[in-house]
């Protein structure tokens, strides 16, 4: 063979070797993207996993909830009738906590510390519900002071807090009455004049979409103890 001819073969080889180390080296890429890509799905399906099973509402046994701060009573309890008037000024009775759940708080407009930051913790946790659940969640104030918080008086301060937010006061008896049943009693303080304050609980009524009370969340609350409770009940009353 020529020199020549040498020559072009030896080219030839050489051609054929960087083709196939090329190729080498292109699969080996294949296979490395592959591999990372494998990699990311199976992370994410196991982060998407560990995120629904941590923030999904499960049923939970009456002494874990009774640990986490939610009472729930043996039996639901029927509400007595009641006639009251909500912050917009119009007739309230037993069918308008029907076809929601009620979170019910005794406090009043007046008041210098619980009802405000009660109030303020409910807006947080009811922000931070999906929009469905909070489609068919109703928070309330119920008045434990009917003499000064007139409707008009709860509108302007719920709206403080949050729009959706509603009152409830009337008569004093019926007022008494409401919060009785709900097992959620209150006294005026003697003494005190024009500036009366009002000793009441900061519990939180729990009335689920039958109107029946079924239990209540015990304060001081804590707004991740509340919503993990309040789902898990609708859950176990599913």
């Amino acid at each position: 063979m020529t020199q020549e001819g040498q020559r072009e073969h030896s080219q030839t080889d050489e051609g054929q070797t960087d083709v196939s180390q090329s190729g080498v080296a292109a699969q080996r890429r294949r296979g490395i993207r592959l591999t990372v890509t494998a990699i990311l799905v199976v992370a994410t399906i196991l982060v998407a996993g560990f995120f629904y099973a941590f923030t999904r509402a499960r049923v939970m046994t009456t002494d874990e909830l009774r640990q986490q701060g939610a009472y729930l009573y043996e039996n639901p309890r029927m509400l007595p009738n009641f006639e009251l008037i909500d912050d917009n000024g119009k007739a309230l009775d037993p069918t308008n906590l029907q076809g929601q759940w009620n979170l019910i708080f005794f406090g009043f407009t007046y008041c210098p510390d619980i009802c405000p930051t009660t109030l303020a913790q409910l807006k947080t946790f009811y922000s931070e519900l999906d929009p469905e659940v909070q489609k068919d969640t109703q928070v309330w104030l119920a008045s434990v002071d009917p003499a000064r918080d007139t409707p008009k008086q709860l509108h302007s301060y719920l709206e403080f807090f949050h729009p959706s937010f509603r009152g409830m006061t009337g008569e004093f008896l019926e007022m008494h009455r409401f919060a009785t049943a709900l097992n959620i009693p209150f006294a005026k303080v003697p003494g005190g004049g024009d500036d009366y304050l009002v000793d009441h609980s900061a519990n939180v009524a729990l009335v689920n979409p039958k109107g029946h009370s079924v239990g209540f969340f015990k304060a001081p609350l804590e707004i991740t103890k509340l919503k993990r409770t309040y789902l898990a009940i609708r859950e176990y009353f599913d």
